[in-house]
């Protein structure tokens, strides 16, 4: 894949060197990889990035992608959107998100894998979720791409909305779960713990039924099982959730849903906001269709 930038009037104040850091977003790792693997460009040519440009110079970056180990395995795949950058996919629950010890051959990013090497590119997964949660994963369709967007979710600026029942009345209608989590003793569940990773959570009420309440979850942190082990530390956990539940409805799918992410792609100034419907048994558990 090839990548053309031209220089703009606002770039002069800045070097070549600043521009590729500023306006197209590669770390000093890759830089000096493609620098050293002659896959910059630069018309007219220069002596060095350290230089300022002229108007209308051209920057050209050849993206040769990376190998990827996860192996191909044709499966279904619900494809939200999808563009030259990105593809979005619905994962349904009890599905993993990517291969692990286990689960080498099963999960969607086999699927994907196998889908967008009948493209020509290889897929990077920028977002998990757990096997019983389903909702919205994002893959990239280029390392460069994903390096992009990852240090997008590292800064926090990725908006992430999920849809939850959880058990019992909150009579708080909003508000924030702040409590650290740290990995439990079995080395499969988490907990909460003050000698944790931070992590924060904001919650809101959407509507009751019953004992229950519909809930819409903002991660503001991405720690493991977080909403999980946030909700069932205050006391209503999700309905359906084997791990930090009571074991009540524990035969019923988990009601945690991730419903819709919005990100700015920085690299051609677009903005994505995806949403992925509601699996129908939430509605079958609520007896009613929510409305969002």
């Amino acid at each position: 894949m090839r990548l053309v930038y031209v220089i703009k009037k606002d770039d002069l104040n800045m070097t070549y060197k600043e521009i590729l850091r500023k306006k197209l977003f590669l770390s000093s790792t890759l830089l000096s990889k493609l620098k050293s693997n002659g896959q910059i460009r630069f018309i007219p040519p220069i002596f060095s990035i350290n230089q300022h440009p002229t108007v209308e110079s051209i920057i050209e970056l050849e993206l040769k992608d990376v190998y990827s180990n996860i192996v191909p395995i044709k499966g279904s795949i619900d494809i939200l959107f999808e563009d030259q950058f990105f593809l979005f996919v619905n994962k349904p629950s009890g599905i993993p998100s990517h291969p692990s010890k286990g689960h080498y051959f099963d999960t969607l990013a086999n699927n994907v894998e196998w889908y967008l090497n009948s493209q020509g590119v290889t897929s990077h997964i920028i977002n998990r979720l757990d096997k019983d949660t389903s909702g919205i994963v994002v893959f990239a369709k280029n390392s460069y791409f994903h390096s992009i967007v990852s240090s997008e979710f590292e800064k926090r600026t990725i908006e992430k909305t999920y849809i939850a029942v959880v058990d019992g009345i909150l009579t708080k209608k909003s508000g924030f779960i702040e409590k650290p989590i740290s990995r439990s003793n079995d080395g499969i569940k988490r907990e909460i713990n003050e000698d944790g990773d931070y992590a924060i959570t904001y919650y809101e009420v959407v509507d009751y039924k019953n004992n229950y309440s519909i809930l819409k979850l903002k991660p503001i942190t991405g720690r493991t099982h977080q909403l999980r082990v946030h909700l069932a530390s205050i006391g209503y956990p999700i309905v359906g959730d084997v791990l930090y539940g009571t074991g009540k409805n524990k035969n019923f799918p988990l009601l945690l849903h991730a419903y819709s992410m919005k990100f700015d792609f920085k690299l051609i100034e677009r903005q994505y906001n995806i949403t992925a419907p509601l699996p129908p048994y939430f509605s079958e558990f609520l007896g009613f269709e929510l409305k969002l």
